[in-house]
């Protein structure tokens, strides 16, 4: 028998190493593979979980902070929108009267105050801003029929009347908006567990506004 040559013991080494260094790549490649098969999907799942539950908290505080909103703006703008229907009395009922400038001042301040309320739009999601977008949409049309009745009160006959008509016409609009969105609210207030909210605003006969308690408990 032969004896071993320098190249060859240096032939073998060299590949003992490389067959050890294969084997322990390969072993730890499938490893890798089983452990991400086992745990990887779970932990996966477990993060989409945690994303849901922090979505679902998010919303659950922005439907309360809405409607303590909306309450609010309730009763701020009930008086109002009172003292606007007697200056243009929805329908036929009354003739219009035109309200003083002071009087016009006092509703502006009133509704700017919840335009600028309504500005902000904190992240939420979709029922929410539906909800909050509705309500800004009525406050900014509720502005517009401030600004036609100032526009009246000094307008001379027939336009004041023309001008009072339409003022009249904006705001039936705006309880309108309002209603559809209190509508929402009341939707995802159920859903989130509050129960009922009702906060329509005055609407009176031939707003054609939605009423309340249009939405049977637990639905949404």
């Amino acid at each position: 028998m032969g004896r071993t040559t320098p190249v060859a013991r240096a032939r073998f080494r060299w590949t003992s190493a490389a067959a050890l260094i294969t084997t322990f790549a390969l072993g730890f490649a499938v490893a890798f593979v089983v452990g991400s098969w086992t745990s990887g999907p779970d932990a996966t799942q477990r993060r989409i979980a945690e994303l849901e539950q922090e979505e679902a908290r998010r919303d659950i505080a922005q439907v309360e902070a809405l409607i303590d909103l909306a309450r609010g703006g309730r009763e701020r703008l009930t008086p109002v929108l009172r003292a606007m229907a007697g200056a243009s009395p929805p329908g036929d009922a009354a003739p219009p009267t035109a309200p003083t400038a002071e009087e016009v001042r006092g509703w502006r301040e009133v509704v700017a105050g919840e335009v600028r309320r309504y500005e902000e739009t904190p992240s939420a999601g979709n029922g929410v801003n539906v909800a909050r977008t509705g309500m800004r949409t009525a406050v900014q049309q509720l502005a517009a029929a401030v600004d036609g009745f100032a526009a009246a009160t000094t307008a001379p006959e027939p336009l004041a009347s023309d001008l009072l008509a339409l003022a009249g016409a904006q705001r039936a609009l705006a309880v309108r908006a309002w209603s559809v969105a209190a509508l929402q609210l009341d939707v995802i207030s159920v859903d989130a567990g509050k129960g009922h909210v009702h906060v329509q605003l005055p609407a009176g006969p031939g707003s054609d506004a939605l009423p309340a308690d249009t939405v049977p408990e637990g639905t949404g």
